[in-house]
């Protein structure tokens, strides 16, 4: 058994990796921290109302993607990664923080590590998402799940 990684390894060998392929990082969270960027839906009057940090937010070629890192599989983060994917509650907080970056589409997906019965068990939600990686106790980072060829 490998051992076992936290999130803020998988989401550092994340974002190592898409630096790697030409993504520009325009926020990142690690656990804690308060480092990342909050989406804020529209029409809250509170500050946290419904609001969200994604753990990663990247730009290349007219795409947007939006990653919710773990250390481990969970079902609830593929919930919420759906309930981003058929909303417009978010478009405003988006279309801000990208600035003045030209994006098409935007896509939500998952990381964790690579453990084979981390992955087994998550198989059933890969289409709550737009992708899924996950990262080997050795920082590789691997697509597992990418229909719209991202990576």
């Amino acid at each position: 058994m490998e051992r076992r990684m936290t999130e803020e390894q998988v989401t550092k060998a994340i974002i190592r990796w898409l630096v790697a392929a030409g993504w520009e990082i325009l926020s990142f969270d690690y656990p804690q921290s308060g480092t990342g960027r909050a989406l804020h839906p529209a029409g809250t009057l509170e500050k946290t109302d419904g609001s969200i940090i994604p753990d990663i937010i990247a730009h290349k070629s007219h795409r947007l993607i939006f990653f919710e890192d773990k250390s481990q599989y969970t079902h609830s983060d593929f919930e919420k990664i759906e309930r981003l994917r058929h909303t417009d509650a978010y478009n405003y907080a988006i279309a801000e923080l990208a600035g003045q970056r030209i994006y098409t589409q935007t896509y939500f997906g998952i990381g964790f590590q690579s453990e084979s019965s981390q992955v087994e068990k998550s198989c059933k939600d890969w289409t709550m998402a737009d992708f899924l990686v996950t990262v080997s106790a050795d920082g590789c980072v691997t697509p597992q799940y990418d229909p719209h060829h991202l990576f």
